[in-house]
C-alpha cells in the first residue's frame, strides 16, 4: 500500500509524540462473546458488552454480513501496515480488493488531517472490568484524539452512532486511566463500500464526556444481567 512516499508518512511522526507501552492479550471466544485473556482471568470486550446489552434488532442483519466483516477486518489490517509501515501482503480476493480501496479513501483524503500518529491497535482495559483494542490514537489539531475506522454500506442510524461513540468512550476512559493521558475528542472514519465516499462523525470533549456516562450505565446494566 503505497499511496503516500514513506518520507510525506514520516512527516506526520513528530519525535516529540507522546509513547505509550501496551501490551498484547489474546483474545478467546466463549458462547458468541469476547474476552481478552489477563494471565488466568478473562476480561469481557467493550463490543460484546455492546451488543449484549442493545435493544434487539436495532441492527439490521443482511447475507452481506460475513463479507462485511472480512472487509473490515482487513481493512482495519491495512491501515495499521500503513501506519506502521509495514508491507501488505498481495492477495487476488474480491474482498481484499474492496477493502484496499476503502483503505485508500482514508489514506488520501483523512489521514492527512492528521497531525501526529501515536498508537495503532493498541489493547487498553480499565481495571480489569472491560478490554478492547483501539484502531488509533493520534493528534488532531492539536487535540489527543481516539479514532475508530468503520466500512459499512449504508449511513449509520442514530442509535448506531451513538454505540460507536459509547466503544471510543469506553477505550478513552480506559486509555485515561492506564496512561494518566487526557482524551479530548473522538472521531469515527466511515468509508461507504459501494460509492467509496468517506464521511468523519467528531465527538468533542462535552459530547465525549456524555458518551461516557452512557458507556458507564451500558456497563452497570450489563453487571445486572451477567449476576
Amino acid at each position: 500500500l503505497h499511496v503516500r512516499s514513506r518520507r510525506q508518512r514520516q512527516m506526520c511522526i513528530r519525535d516529540s509524540s507522546p509513547s505509550f507501552e501496551y501490551s498484547k492479550q489474546e483474545v478467546v471466544k466463549q458462547n458468541d462473546f469476547r474476552y481478552y485473556k489477563f494471565s488466568d482471568f478473562l476480561v469481557p470486550s467493550v463490543t460484546s458488552i455492546l451488543r449484549i446489552s442493545r435493544p434487539k434488532q436495532i441492527f439490521n442483519h443482511s447475507s452481506k454480513q460475513a463479507d462485511s466483516f472480512e472487509i473490515g477486518n482487513l481493512m482495519h489490517e491495512y491501515l495499521d501496515c500503513y501506519v506502521t509501515d509495514k508491507k501488505i501482503e498481495d492477495s487476488d480476493s474480491e474482498n481484499s480488493k474492496i477493502a484496499l480501496k476503502l483503505s485508500e479513501v482514508i489514506i488520501n483524503n483523512i489521514f492527512p488531517k492528521i497531525d501526529t500518529f501515536i498508537s495503532t491497535e493498541a489493547t487498553v482495559h480499565n481495571n480489569h472490568e472491560y478490554a478492547g483494542t483501539l484502531d488509533l490514537l493520534a493528534l488532531v489539531d492539536g487535540k489527543l484524539t481516539i479514532i475508530d475506522y468503520k466500512s459499512s454500506y449504508r449511513p449509520k442510524s442514530s442509535l448506531q452512532i451513538d454505540e460507536h461513540f459509547q466503544q471510543l468512550a469506553a477505550y478513552a476512559l480506559a486509555h485515561d486511566n492506564m496512561h494518566n493521558t487526557k482524551i479530548e475528542q473522538a472521531m469515527i472514519f466511515v468509508v461507504y463500500k459501494e460509492s467509496y465516499k468517506y464521511e468523519i462523525l467528531t465527538s468533542e470533549l462535552s459530547l465525549l464526556n456524555k458518551y461516557k456516562l452512557m458507556w458507564n450505565e451500558t456497563l452497570d446494566y450489563y453487571k445486572e444481567i451477567s449476576l
